[in-house]
């Protein structure tokens, strides 16, 4: 998982839909090998991956709690705002979004 040994930068909320096309029906979040997303600012994209709090309570259409890496960690920190919800995706695909709460 591309989550290891990461410094994560942003906690937060995930609220993602199953990839349909990607994922079947009984996969749950912590299931999902593939955690690099991208968040959608409206003025960049920027990838990150992300770490579930709490895997084991993690689901589809519901927040859960989640640290997340950015790869651009410091351009990321210039154009997030905190409490503020962002469109996700999984390549071009919208599956959700992302409240970020708090810088780590």
């Amino acid at each position: 998982m591309l989550s290891e040994n990461r410094k994560y930068h942003f906690f937060g909320e995930l609220t993602i839909n199953r990839s349909g096309h990607l994922l079947e029906e009984q996969t749950r979040p912590k299931d999902d090998v593939v955690n690099w997303l991208f968040l959608n600012t409206g003025e960049i994209m920027l990838s990150f991956v992300y770490k579930i709090e709490k895997p084991s309570e993690a689901t589809y259409n519901k927040p859960f709690k989640v640290h997340l890496a950015f790869t651009m960690d410091e351009k990321a920190k210039e154009v997030i705002d905190l409490n503020t919800t962002y469109e996700v995706l999984r390549g071009s695909e919208v599956i959700g979004n992302a409240r970020i709460l708090m810088a780590e």
